[in-house]
């Protein structure tokens, strides 16, 4: 008889913001970190596999899946914070800490300002800040339109709102020369998640462009940045 492995899902608040996690397992405690564009549902192949050995701790990183989605707190610094607040929250020591692509960078970041938390570090599928900083070329930038795209204040957002599943679609499909069934349904689940996630964060994007409007005011440098101005919020 093949076992099931009860996947709980589970939030809580942590360093100010609510946190989603997927916990199984007992014994010694594995956390895993997603990439982009993914969320805790990433590791739904591995948790089943980690689950009768270990605890297995897998959020929805900051900004990502059903995680809030606050304006700022974006650098990996405070991501990692995010974690360690969540493990002390959880009640939780010394963790195995696992993070791929994104989740990799909060990983390095979390067991350089917290080594004593972590007993054993992986880190996959990334290249290091600096290193992409150096080499970063006109053709790597078009490779990866995505890095620069997202960070552009609203746009992105305001884009999202009305192609939630093209955009989807042409991240997963494009990074999967044969996408399975899996990845089809992962698609449909992002394109979901982009939706919740749009209802729950328009308010807070708008407040943010209203705040950076005060700030650029106050500064006397007009009460308006006009590249905040052409993008269209509702």
């Amino acid at each position: 008889m093949t076992s099931v492995t009860t996947i709980r899902r589970a939030t809580c608040r942590a360093n100010g913001i609510r946190q989603f996690y997927l916990e199984a397992g007992a014994g010694p405690p594995i956390v895993l970190l997603h990439g982009f564009p993914e969320t805790s549902f990433a590791w739904r192949f591995q948790i089943p596999a980690l689950a009768p050995h270990y605890r297995v701790i897998a959020p929805d990183l900051r900004g990502y899946g059903e995680t809030d989605k606050p304006p700022n707190g974006y650098d990996k610094r405070t991501m990692a914070n995010d974690i360690v607040e969540l493990l002390k929250t959880l009640g939780v020591g010394r963790v195995a800490l696992i993070g791929h692509d994104r989740g990799a960078r909060v990983a390095t970041r979390l067991v350089k300002d917290h080594p004593d938390l972590v007993d054993r570090l992986v880190v996959m599928d990334n290249v290091p800040t600096r290193i992409v900083a150096r080499e970063m070329t006109a053709k790597v930038a078009r490779e990866y339109w995505f890095f620069m795209f997202h960070q552009i204040p609203d746009l992105p957002e305001a884009l999202i709102a009305g192609t939630r599943g093209h955009l989807a679609s042409s991240l997963l499909f494009r990074l999967v020369p044969r996408p399975d069934d899996d990845l089809r349904r992962g698609v449909r689940d992002l394109r979901e998640v982009l939706q919740r996630a749009w209802r729950r964060t328009g308010r807070d994007v708008r407040l943010s462009r209203q705040r950076r409007r005060h700030r650029a005011g106050s500064r006397g440098r007009g009460a308006e940045d006009p590249a905040s101005r052409a993008v269209p919020l509702g």
